[in-house]
């Protein structure tokens, strides 16, 4: 055989492998974008035609390369402890010498009908300020959540904070109860920063926010360095079923398709989510998206086993 006609029969047996791996997609779900800027886009999330996502709560949309979930910024997806992290816009309280009033810019979010809950295990109501009080409720004060944080400095003395320190003293934090969906953020204007302290303070603010890596800074108190958004966790799971023993009971909207799948109760919320079972890594809500490791050089040895005499 011509050298290179071997060498084009190489390249399309390599492609073939390639693709048989899953390494190469085509068709129809090229169309479907899994990447936006940096940021991967795991199945059930796409974006692209509605179609692409499980369902419409989980279609995303890209915005000069980044993903939004609504006016959500995404900044991760993970697959394994279904949740995203997102970017969260933070409640203000601040005075304005001019008017010698204090001025609210409070933010709250709505996640009902979506197959979104707020975090109970990463997230934590934080409240910043010298004299500050801060509630987070849910939606028309039902009952499911109503807590406040108190903030505050000994003798308005920013230098009794401590950086580093969220103990109340110039920074508070407070957990959230399971089962949320719709929070609000509000003010107790009795209680927060006024002209009496405003030169040293100017604003209080208020976010539910990721805890996990966050690091009170007191330069937060006297400058607007904290003042714009922080990242958040969202806890998703497949909410068209209760529990896992409901969703098995129909297998062709059962959303664990790769037979290397798993199957957990949501731990937040009605639902369920999916893992691949220990082993295995991958996709486990597409169709042998659940594979082996394999090892790099097993790879290179199967593509040279294709090579012709």
């Amino acid at each position: 055989m011509p050298a290179c006609h071997r060498g084009r029969t190489l390249l399309w047996l390599t492609i073939a492998f390639a693709s048989e791996l899953g390494l190469i997609k085509g068709g129809a779900e090229a169309q479907c974008q899994d990447k936006c800027g940096p940021v991967d886009i795991p199945y059930p999330f796409s974006i692209g035609p509605r179609s692409c996502a499980m369902a419409a709560g989980f279609n995303l949309s890209c915005k000069n390369s980044r993903p939004f979930h609504g006016d959500f910024e995404v900044l991760n997806i993970s697959l394994q402890l279904s949740q995203l992290r997102v970017l969260n816009k933070i409640s203000s309280f601040c005075y304005n010498p001019s008017s010698q009033k204090m001025e609210n810019h409070t933010w709250e979010k709505n996640l009902e009908h979506s197959p979104f809950m707020l975090s109970d295990s990463g997230n934590k109501f934080t409240v910043i300020g010298c004299r500050t009080l801060a509630y987070i409720t849910d939606k028309n004060n039902v009952g499911k959540l109503m807590s406040g944080c108190v903030s505050a400095c000994r003798r308005g003395d920013v230098t009794s904070a401590t950086n580093g320190t969220c103990s109340g003293i110039g920074c508070c934090q407070t957990t959230i109860p399971k089962g949320l969906n719709y929070y609000k953020v509000s003010f107790d204007q009795a209680f927060n920063t006024s002209d009496s302290i405003y030169n040293t303070t100017l604003c209080s603010y208020a976010v539910l926010m990721d805890s996990s890596d966050f690091k009170f800074s007191t330069s937060y108190l006297t400058s607007p360095e904290f003042n714009t958004s922080a990242p958040m966790l969202l806890d998703w799971a497949i909410r068209t079923a209760n529990n896992c023993d409901e969703a098995q009971k129909n297998l062709t909207l059962y959303a664990c398709k790769s037979d290397k799948s798993e199957c957990f109760n949501s731990s937040n919320g009605p639902g369920y989510i999916c893992n691949c079972t220990n082993g295995y890594q991958g996709n486990p809500y597409r169709q042998d998206g659940c594979q082996g490791k394999i090892p790099s050089n097993l790879i290179i040895a199967r593509i040279l086993k294709l090579r012709l005499p």
